[in-house]
């Protein structure tokens, strides 16, 4: 009966708690969070000023080592009822609801939804006039009751959550005097801002309460450039070559995925291994271009749970876990996941992004590029039929959640085939370039498309054999290298922030990618795939 006096009592409040739903999201007590921030080379960077983004209470200054913390504790609000002979003062503070009083009694504490549902339950003894019981370890999303009972009756107030911890307020039987007016509007979790003169700001979102050692890339504020009017590319010779050994008998090197960590260049790619007759992938490590050719590869079938058919990695930092991913096809995606990219034994056991298998899936998903925006994370992929493919996630989510993917484009194979990716341009609010592999009628090239946002309408910009985004016709050699491949075929853009994001500088253009001697045919698994290297004149 007290519950259901604790709530009808409320019953006036009960559209503003409604209303403020939307606006408490935080599922525990305060926040916490540390990290270092470093340049894209991955030099710590001292004196970066870190702010929580609509608050000016919460910033900080990294240290010499680049290191900072910034925390909310549970803030701490006295709220009394003076209409009784006796006097009770509710506080919560450090993980505790308090209650003084002028005796000693026995209290119930109890949290109720706007329904009239229990959802926690506490007794407490007050000793001299102090009673405190702790915090449930979870409170659910919203404002609830919260009812204390005693032996002179029950106390009722409104509880919420914002970026300063826990707000409380004594409720009574008007709206006007039940609005909780002390909490702020603020996101699911805060999000940090990172500045520091000459470099660009950054901004980095909480997925929970309670983060640490998390990694903050800034890069320099450097020249923004344009899209070109006008490609023109010279071309490396032989970046990586075949390098076989006694149980890897190895014929072609492609599907190149590159990013740089610890002043050093990571490759994971594609190989076909006649000795297994399957694809799987090696990686490899190297400090300048020049040293490439050199570096010496680690099959990942030896890693464990890499053996088998794995393929088309793509490799990137998603910040919101401070982690590594892999990703690949088999031909469903798959990944793992590691916070040492440099050391391929270090990769979680692998896992499936869809457990029953991709939902209106067509016949070979192939090629998978992961990019994120500001609210959600996206897989696109391509199918050999002349479509362009993309599923999605939220951020929170990720990497579960992916619903069925849609199509993006639809085109012959000549200009849509396979090998997609996606990246964010720097220096524009929400443009996005799209690379796709076409077929072409005399070796393999790329066209190119932008958008507004990642999800917005492909507009044209270097589309087809005779205005190509990369072809034989628009790339020449460098002076010295022998003209080695007729394809421009499955690669990528360097990036020099490797996070989700995939933004992409246009005054540096370079691209990574897989060609084969002219005139080589024959079964597709035996193609001589090499890598090689595209720069921007």
């Amino acid at each position: 009966m007290k519950t259901k006096q604790c709530v009808s009592r409320n019953k006036y409040i009960i559209f503003t708690m409604v209303v403020l739903l939307v606006i408490f999201n935080m599922d525990t007590y305060g926040w916490y969070i540390s990290g270092t921030v470093k340049d894209t080379s991955g030099t710590a960077l001292e004196g970066v000023s870190v702010k929580v983004r609509d608050s000016v209470k919460y910033s900080t200054i990294t240290d010499n080592n680049g290191r900072f913390i910034l925390e909310a504790p549970t803030s701490s609000i006295d709220f009394v009822r003076s209409d009784r002979s006796s006097l009770y003062s509710v506080k919560a503070v450090k993980g505790y609801f308090l209650v003084r009083s002028t005796h000693d009694d026995l209290f119930k504490f109890s949290l109720i939804d706007c329904s009239g549902r229990t959802l926690w339950a506490a007794n407490a003894v007050s000793v001299q006039g102090v009673a405190k019981v702790a915090f449930p370890p979870k409170l659910s999303p919203g404002i609830v009751f919260l009812q204390i009972r005693h032996s002179k009756g029950f106390e009722c107030y409104s509880v919420g959550l914002n970026l300063d911890g826990l707000s409380m307020e004594f409720s009574r039987s008007t709206a006007k005097k039940a609005a909780v007016t002390s909490i702020s509007q603020v996101t699911t979790y805060p999000t940090l801002l990172f500045s520091k003169t000459d470099y660009r700001d950054t901004s980095f979102s909480m997925t929970s309460e309670n983060m640490t050692d998390v990694a903050v890339f800034m890069a320099q504020d450097e020249e923004v450039c344009s899209l070109p009017t006008k490609l023109n590319w010279e071309s490396s010779g032989i970046l990586v070559d075949i390098k076989p050994d006694a149980s890897h008998r190895i014929v072609s090197v492609k599907d190149p995925t590159i990013q740089k960590y610890n002043d050093k260049y990571l490759i994971y790619c594609t190989v076909y291994n006649t000795s297994t007759s399957t694809w799987n992938m090696q990686f490899i490590q190297f400090s300048d271009f020049s040293q490439a050719a050199a570096a010496d590869p680690i099959f990942m079938d030896q890693v464990p749970g890499f053996s088998g058919y794995k393929c088309a990695p793509e490799l990137f930092y998603y910040a919101p876990q401070n982690l590594w991913y892999l990703i690949w096809q088999q031909q469903d995606p798959a990944y793992s996941t590691t916070a040492t990219p440099d050391d391929p034994y270090s990769w979680s056991s692998p896992r499936r992004f869809y457990s029953g298998g991709i939902p209106n899936s067509p016949n070979l998903p192939i090629d998978y590029w992961p990019v994120a925006d500001s609210d959600n994370f996206y897989l696109f992929f391509t199918g050999d039929d002349g479509k362009v493919y993309r599923a999605k996630t939220s951020l929170e989510n990720f990497p579960n959640g992916f619903g069925a993917p849609v199509v993006v484009k639809s085109l012959g194979t000549d200009i849509i085939f396979e090998g997609s990716s996606h990246y964010k341009i720097k220096g524009t609010e929400n443009t996005y370039l799209h690379l796709v592999e076409g077929m072409g009628s005399t070796g393999r090239y790329f066209s190119a498309w932008t958008s507004n946002g990642i999800e917005g309408a492909w507009q044209d910009y270097m589309v087809g054999q005779s205005n190509p985004f990369a072809r034989t016709n628009n790339v020449t050699f460098a002076p010295g290298v022998t003209d080695w491949s007729d394809d421009v075929s499955h690669g990528e853009l360097l990036r020099e922030n490797p996070d989700q994001t995939q933004e992409l500088d246009l005054c540096d253009l370079k691209f990574i990618y897989q060609g084969k001697a002219p005139g080589s045919g024959g079964s597709y698994e035996l193609l001589p795939y090499r890598l090689g290297l595209l720069t921007a004149r």
